[in-house]
């Protein structure tokens, strides 16, 4: 793996087809349609987030961020993992009690904040993160990923 960035990026855009499921989900709810069916692609987006995503923020925290931080500012990064965990466990509590609502409104605010998470780590941290690191630092990046 010479740019493991390339792996951070394809996750992202597997969470963006997540979010894409989850806005259409809340914003179903928002039109007043039945909410039975959207409360369950809420739950099934609330699995990958806590799974997928919650491994993929876990792996930058771990891999990326450490060979970086003095030269990049990682901390709204970091900040903004801890956002969606907390978004997580109150969109896991809406749906634990049928709030369609609010599961929707909690929904929105994930799909707002990952999204331009997202946009920002693809178009200013990782293009940073590639010239701070040149090719030996994405090595070491790569090796960290996989150990």
């Amino acid at each position: 793996m010479s740019d493991p960035l390339r792996r951070f990026e394809a996750e992202h855009e597997e969470a963006l087809a997540a979010l894409a499921r989850l806005q259409h989900a809340a914003m179903a709810v928002g039109a007043g349609t039945p909410p039975a069916a959207h409360l369950r692609t809420m739950g099934e987006v609330l699995g990958f987030l806590r799974g997928a995503v919650r491994d993929h923020n876990e792996a930058e925290e771990r891999a990326l961020f450490p060979f970086i931080s003095h030269d990049a500012p990682v901390a709204p990064f970091l900040d903004e993992h801890q956002a969606l965990w907390g978004l997580e466990r109150e969109l896991e509590t809406a749906l634990e009690r049928g709030d369609a609502d609010r599961g929707a409104a909690l929904s929105l605010e994930i799909v707002d904040l990952l999204r331009a998470h997202i946009q920002r780590e693809n178009e200013v941290l990782f293009p940073l993160a590639r010239a701070l690191l040149g090719p030996a630092g994405l090595l070491a990046v790569a090796r960290r990923l996989e150990g």
